[in-house]
């Protein structure tokens, strides 16, 4: 928990190609290295694949084909993202962002 001089830190859930969707102003945020839930853990990854999927990585299409299933990603990302919330506790602050598109 932050101390009375310290603000809690901010992490910002995103996905990124092949990477972890949590980051601070330093960099992508190793899952493994959170005090969460393994399932939470688990949500968080496959939502990352479920944007690459959205995105058409291996298509090579690089943009969301399906706009409502896009949408169905986001909110499950901003329900992750509260989930994350309540598990860390006010030691962070976590704002889920939608980029990138």
């Amino acid at each position: 928990m932050a101390s009375s001089g310290e603000s809690a830190a901010l992490l910002r859930v995103f996905p990124d190609y092949s990477a972890d969707p949590v980051w601070t102003d330093r960099g992508m945020v190793d899952l493994d290295e959170l005090p969460i839930t393994d399932r939470l853990r688990s949500q968080l990854r496959q939502w990352a694949r479920d944007w690459e999927a959205l995105m058409g990585v291996r298509e090579a299409r690089y943009a969301i084909a399906d706009e409502p299933e896009h949408q169905v990603w986001l909110e499950r990302g901003r329900d992750y993202a509260r989930q994350l919330q309540r598990e860390l506790g006010d030691s962070y602050v976590v704002a889920f962002e939608e980029w990138p598109r």
